[in-house]
């Protein structure tokens, strides 16, 4: 009788790192030094929609929460029509009889699960209709990465016994923490679509221009847009040291910004993961998040959060299906 063989585990194949042409590091250069007119309204990409803020100010807890949220998601038939079908997806459904209205759909996803859902929605909406990057396979990267990142961040935070790391505005603060490449990449979709497939130049002055940029700006965006002051404190400060957080939700980010390809590369997982693009763009775990790690005291849990996040893959999978 032959000896079972060890199989080793599926790899995700990386995507080539390709050289930046020397005309797009000159307009990247010059794009990354002028982010202050970027988040001038004149000049700047579409805001996301109002609701999107409106949802984040109801009060999960209160009693009249589904009553709150079931009016926004109704006030968008897009979203209505989102919401319907996920409260009637496989994942939901599971035996049940087919939904028609917002409440029920509240009802039967549960309130946190409707409220992170619609808020999904309203973003990819956004993140879909706002966009100028003309490679859909750039968009779906951004839009996975967003997605696992938030999903990591709820789960960290669900990990603390810290009432200042909420997993709600973990979650939403992480699928918002790159407002400012997204404007980048609206400015100038050609050069930073080829910019993220060059590994967002990583280890080059450019790319620490890049991220003065792109936390600059999505902090401006977001206070114009007037979201909440701590969303926009953690698109600044997320890839500054440690030490000079004020808040553990942008460690929660800056923790979860690093996970993607554990979370991909799981053998619990189920994605259909992009191979064009890069994910991330930090590259190598830095000082600064094993410094997060080890202040929240999580280096002996970050495995079993990995594994969390991987078995809701499926999940993911359904929300990261940019609305169209």
């Amino acid at each position: 009788m032959m000896e079972a063989q060890a199989v080793a585990p599926a790899v995700r194949t990386r995507p080539p790192i390709l050289a930046l042409p020397a005309e797009d590091e000159q307009t990247l250069d010059a794009l990354f030094g002028d982010w202050e007119r970027l988040s001038r309204t004149e000049h700047s990409m579409p805001p996301v929609s109002p609701l999107t803020f409106k949802l984040l100010r109801v009060d999960r807890d209160a009693p009249l929460a589904v009553a709150e949220v079931t009016e926004i998601v109704e006030s968008d038939p897009i979203l209505t029509a989102r919401l319907l079908g996920l409260a009637n997806s496989a994942i939901h459904m599971r035996g049940g009889k087919p939904i028609t209205d917002v409440k029920s759909s509240i009802i039967r996803l549960g309130l946190y699960n409707a409220f992170e859902a619609t808020f999904t929605q309203l973003f990819g909406l956004w993140v879909r209709h706002a966009s100028r990057i003309p490679d859909d396979s750039l968009l779906d990267t951004l839009w996975l990465e967003y997605l696992i990142t938030a999903f990591c961040a709820r789960e960290i935070a669900s990990a603390l016994d810290d009432p200042d790391a909420d997993s709600g505005i973990s979650y939403t603060s992480a699928l918002l923490h790159d407002v400012g490449t997204l404007a980048l990449s609206w400015a100038e979709p050609k050069a930073m679509g080829r910019f993220i497939q060059a590994g967002y130049c990583r280890g080059t002055p450019l790319h620490a221009k890049f991220v003065e940029a792109h936390t600059r700006l999505g902090e401006s965006l977001l206070k114009g847009w007037n979201a909440p002051e701590r969303l926009a404190k953690v698109a600044a400060t997320h890839h500054l040291p440690f030490a000079r957080h004020d808040s553990p939700v942008t460690s929660i980010v800056q923790i979860a910004d690093h996970l993607h390809d554990e979370v991909l590369d799981h053998e619990l997982s189920d994605f259909r993961a992009p191979e064009d693009y890069p994910m991330g763009c930090s590259g190598e775990v830095p000082e600064t998040v094993s410094a997060a790690l080890a202040a929240l005291g999580l280096h002996h849990r970050i495995d079993s959060i990995i594994e969390r996040v991987a078995r809701q893959s499926a999940r993911i999978e359904q929300l990261a299906r940019l609305p169209s």
